[in-house]
């Protein structure tokens, strides 16, 4: 099989972002530097304690963010034969973002409703 082309520190900043979080609030949450978590997501060199740190804090699991990576490195390997658990799990990674995207968007919504409200003041 081969090796996926994106490491656990690509995942680390994808999630991250997902979470609405920067690299110093990540930092500051894992009382670690901001150069070092951009180490990690740069390089994807972590330790295995750092790295579950962070999975806490990006309410994600260890196991998920390596699942993922082996997951998806299936799916482009067989797009022509698909298993049911490649499907089933595209589907619950299609519901995931679409999820996220709703967050993002109601969070979108709440910070303009903020900035309107203080323009008024």
């Amino acid at each position: 099989m081969k090796k996926s082309n994106e490491h656990i520190g690509n995942k680390i900043k994808r999630f991250r972002g997902f979470r609405g979080m920067t690299q110093e609030q990540l930092a500051e949450a894992v009382g670690k530097t901001r150069s070092l978590v951009s180490y990690f997501e740069r390089t994807g060199v972590i330790n295995k304690y750092t790295f579950k740190e962070i999975a806490e804090v990006l309410h994600i699991t260890t196991e998920e963010l390596e699942k993922l990576e082996d997951e998806v490195l299936k799916l482009k390997e067989s797009p022509t034969d698909t298993h049911c658990s490649n499907e089933s799990f595209a589907e619950k990674l299609l519901e995931q973002q679409k999820s996220e995207i709703n967050f993002l968007k109601q969070t979108i919504t709440q910070q303009w409703e903020l900035i309107q409200r203080l323009k008024i003041i």
